[in-house]
C-alpha cells in the first residue's frame, strides 16, 4: 500500500473516533467496527495498563483478567518504553476516579454532620445515600 494512502486511512480513522461525542457513540462505533474478540482484547489491554499503573501485581492481574504473564509483560514494556497514549488516557481516568472518590468522601462527611430533617428516617436516608454512591461508583467503572 502506498504510504500516502495508508496515512490518509489512519487520518480518517483517528478523525472519526475524535468526533464521537459520547461514551455511547464510541461503544456503538466500536461494536460495529470490531469483533467481540477484538473488543475484549483491547479492553483487557487497557485494563492491564490501568492495573499496572495502579501498582497491582502480575499475579493479581493474571488471575483477575485471565491473561498470560507474557501479555502483561508486553503491556508493561509498552508503558515503560513508548506508552504516552496509554499513560495519558489512564491518568485521565484515574484523575476522574480520584475526583469522584473525593466527592463521595465529602458527601459522606456532610451526611455525618448534617442532621436530617425532622420526620425523616435517618437510617433509611443514610442507606439510600450509600446505595446511590455505590451505584455511581459501579457505573463509573463500567
Amino acid at each position: 500500500m502506498h504510504p500516502d494512502l495508508e496515512r490518509r486511512m489512519f487520518d480518517i480513522f483517528y478523525q472519526t473516533i475524535a468526533e464521537l461525542k459520547s461514551k455511547d457513540q464510541v461503544r456503538i462505533f466500536l461494536y460495529d467496527l470490531l469483533s467481540p474478540t477484538e473488543r475484549t482484547m483491547l479492553s483487557k489491554r487497557l485494563a492491564i495498563a490501568t492495573l499496572l499503573l495502579k501498582g497491582n501485581s502480575y499475579d493479581m492481574i493474571r488471575s483477575t483478567l485471565k491473561v498470560s504473564t507474557s501479555t502483561i509483560v508486553t503491556i508493561k514494556r509498552w508503558l515503560d518504553e513508548e506508552g504516552r497514549g496509554y499513560k495519558k488516557a489512564i491518568e485521565k481516568l484515574l484523575r476522574k476516579e480520584s475526583v469522584e472518590a473525593f466527592a463521595d468522601k465529602v458527601e459522606e462527611i456532610i451526611e455525618k454532620v448534617i442532621i436530617p430533617r425532622p420526620g425523616i428516617n435517618w437510617s433509611s436516608e443514610r442507606s439510600n445515600s450509600w446505595h446511590k454512591r455505590a451505584k455511581r461508583r459501579r457505573e463509573s467503572t463500567l
